[in-house]
């Protein structure tokens, strides 16, 4: 599967951005808050909880470092069908770095790396 489910429905914060989607139908009659590379969180009793649940988590999530293939990644730009992350690991001039696009959802092929 890649691209957008078309039963998720997509959660903004109040300027408009999408920081996830709720999914009504998987788990029915529990909602599961998507996160905004496409992963589930935990299942859900309502509305308000899938809302609270996807702005506890935000955006800040795309700030984290990943795994990618074995490399070490962060995320530059997220679409509704693909990520794309690079190696390099901060915005400097001389950091190129490689890119890779990742398929939307994310799934398994992007790790977050853990906390040191």
């Amino acid at each position: 599967m890649t691209g957008l489910p078309e039963h998720w429905i997509p959660h903004r914060r109040d300027d408009g951005e999408i920081v996830g989607w709720i999914d009504m139908e998987t788990a029915a009659p529990k909602l599961v808050p998507i996160d905004r590379l496409g992963r589930p969180l935990a299942a859900v009793d309502d509305w308000h909880l899938a809302e609270e649940a996807l702005e506890d988590l935000g955006l800040a999530l795309l700030l984290g470092r990943f795994v990618h293939r074995g490399h070490r990644v962060r995320i530059r730009q997220v679409y509704d069908d693909r990520v794309i992350v690079t190696t390099a690991m901060s915005d400097a001039i001389g950091d190129v770095g490689t890119e890779f696009e990742v398929k939307f959802p994310v799934e398994s092929e992007l790790v977050e790396e853990p906390h040191a």
